[in-house]
């Protein structure tokens, strides 16, 4: 053939290939991909160009003897996946079949501690399966045949062992502020307390208000109710979850752990002190902060009757004895803020300047 005939004649396998599937089979179910999606580009030239160089390797003798005995040599298509259209598919099989493992949990109910137990899950080993799809289509008639592959599950193990949440045994802070219930804006801080509720930070972790509470949108249980905007009172969405993050601010505090970030609000608020809230604005301003224990740290929090109460628990080892307290010292719309930490006999140990917060 000619270098023309032989490309031309590739194509015509390739025609006849494209409608042919890759049918993938797990957990008595069958999903299936045809080659024409999966396969983004063949490398045709490639393949004359190696088939070329393989037969100028050979002295005359050879390739006579090649012709008269008729001794044939496989060559396999060059060709590529293509990466959207698989990731498309296995994230459908994913979806589909993949059972997601339970972490342990620390559940508090009043001052009783109790641990539960983890669960395994399984997913899709899609590294797997994208090798064993690749590997059969080179290996396999595909010109002619589909071809199967039996996927496989993997174990989704708790990345969270029991014995360190059994490490949390004690309330290392607490801060409790008031609120109008039976209103929309009750119904905020309450439903954003919930969604804090038993909040597992273990060492490291980082804690994002705005990822925890969020998004702040009706669909997600927030209703309208006045909101602090440019220095203004306004009816927004969400409004009241502010007093949440501040509470959770002071609680943080107490328990001697710094902010990665916090703001204040542009005007004062009546539930905490100057200098002591946190606001939040989507997408432009969160409230955040790290554990930086070696024990995790778990959230509590009691919304109801008018009183939101919300505790910080971890080890009683965790802050070495110190008792912490932030303190604001105001004048006139600038309040700076401090954390101090006292032993046990009352000797100041630690002393922290914290923010700066301007009002209007």
């Amino acid at each position: 053939m000619s270098r023309d005939e032989f490309l031309n004649e590739v194509n015509k396998i390739e025609g006849r290939i494209r409608t042919n599937k890759v049918k993938i089979c797990i957990d008595n179910k069958e999903y299936s991909i045809s080659y024409e999606n999966l396969i983004s580009k063949y490398n045709n030239k490639k393949l004359y160009a190696d088939i070329i160089e393989n037969q100028n390797k050979k002295n005359k003798f050879s390739k006579f003897m090649s012709i008269i005995t008729k001794k044939e040599k496989a060559y396999n298509l060059y060709f590529e996946i293509d990466e959207n259209k698989f990731n498309d598919l296995k994230e459908k099989i994913a979806q589909d079949i993949n059972i997601e493992c339970i972490e342990p949990k620390v559940i508090i109910d009043g001052e009783k501690i109790t641990y539960k137990e983890g669960k395994n899950g399984y997913k899709l080993d899609e590294d797997t399966l994208y090798n064993d799809i690749k590997k059969d289509i080179s290996e396999n008639n595909i010109i002619d045949e589909n071809i199967k592959v039996d996927a496989k599950l993997v174990i989704d193990r708790p990345k969270i062992a029991m014995n360190d949440l059994k490490n949390v045994n004690y309330k290392i802070s607490t801060y409790t502020t008031t609120y109008g219930s039976g209103n929309a804006r009750g119904s905020n801080i309450e439903n954003a307390a919930k969604k804090i509720d038993d909040l597992l930070l273990m060492p490291e972790d980082e804690f994002s208000y705005e990822r925890a509470v969020g998004p702040i949108i009706e669909s997600n249980g927030y209703k309208y109710a006045p909101v602090i905007s440019n220095g203004k009172l306004v009816n927004g969405i969400g409004g009241g979850v502010c007093q949440v993050s501040s509470t959770l601010y002071n609680t943080q505090l107490k328990a001697g752990i710094l902010p990665i970030e916090r703001k204040n609000h542009s005007k004062p608020v009546s539930y905490v002190t100057r200098g002591l809230d946190a606001t939040l604005a989507s997408g432009i301003i969160d409230y955040k902060f790290k554990n930086t224990y070696d024990y995790p740290l778990v959230i509590n929090t009691i919304a109801n009757n008018g009183n939101l109460t919300i505790e910080i628990w971890s080890n009683k080892n965790a802050l070495n004895g110190i008792e912490y307290d932030p303190v604001s010292y105001i004048s006139g719309n600038v309040a700076n803020t401090y954390l101090y930490g006292y032993d046990k006999s009352g000797n100041k140990v630690y002393e922290k300047h914290i923010d700066t917060s301007v009002y209007r």
